[in-house]
């Protein structure tokens, strides 16, 4: 299996830098290692470059009114940059057996939630979801709405899992087909502006249909929804998210 280090080698390769028997100097292979893991920590921010989600639960708090989101938070998943990087949402009801989930849809827009007038009203179950990508201590903060009073609840939350960074050039890249070439032509690209070099058509066009092949292997099947058509008025029943009467949960 070829490391990163191996990778970086025919990154500089592509750009002429260095020759098929000839190896980077140990400079310029670090160098290309911190530009490999700035440009992976980009990759977090495009949803298509991620191919595998993650169902992460916790436990619910009667009477707790929000949840830290992160590797070391109340809900230890990797931190959504944003609410739509939060694929489903909801809970499930630990009391009855089999367990019971019940998923919500995506989070309440910023706008829906500010809509709420009794944000402290509680009930048994929460009908909603409200997040808000803080970044305190790399953490994102989950409120419910409303609060859930029930002592027998376990969130759900599905989240994308972001390709992970290198601490070291012989780490091994384990990753599906395609993204080998895929890293090798755009780190080529993210590297050529530090080498001074001005990357090829031809690599370019490499790059750009790497890319796409990955971006395209990516794609989910996704279910149509109206809930966000038919918000209308500030009705927030009608807003982003399932209602427990629309999974059956009532």
């Amino acid at each position: 299996m070829a490391t990163i280090g191996d990778v970086i080698t025919a990154s500089l390769q592509d750009l002429g830098l260095v020759s098929a028997s000839e190896s980077p100097t140990a400079d310029d292979s670090a160098l290309a290692l911190s530009r490999v893991n700035d440009w992976i920590d980009g990759l977090a921010t495009q949803n298509l470059t991620v191919y595998t989600n993650a169902r992460t639960t916790w436990t619910i708090t009667s009477g707790k009114t929000s949840y830290t989101v992160g590797t070391t938070g109340n809900v230890a998943c990797t931190r959504p940059i944003a609410p739509t990087d939060i694929l489903n949402i909801g809970y499930q009801d630990t009391s009855v057996s089999p367990v019971q989930e019940y998923l919500l849809g995506r989070p309440l827009t910023e706008d829906a939630y500010a809509a709420i007038t009794p944000k402290a009203l509680t009930a048994t179950y929460p009908q909603y979801w409200y997040y808000n990508p803080t970044f305190a201590a790399s953490l994102g903060t989950l409120t419910p709405w409303p609060v859930p009073t029930s002592s027998s609840l376990e969130g759900v939350i599905y989240t994308p899992v972001p390709v992970t960074e290198f601490s070291a050039l012989t780490d091994t890249i384990l990753l599906p087909p395609g993204y080998r070439r895929y890293y090798r032509t755009s780190l080529a690209l993210e590297l050529a502006p530090s080498f001074s070099v001005v990357p090829s058509p031809g690599l370019q066009q490499i790059a750009n249909d790497a890319a796409t092949e990955v971006k395209r292997s990516n794609q989910r099947l996704m279910d149509l929804s109206l809930d966000r058509v038919a918000f209308i008025g500030g009705d927030v029943g009608l807003s982003l998210g399932r209602s427990r009467f629309d999974t059956g949960n009532f």
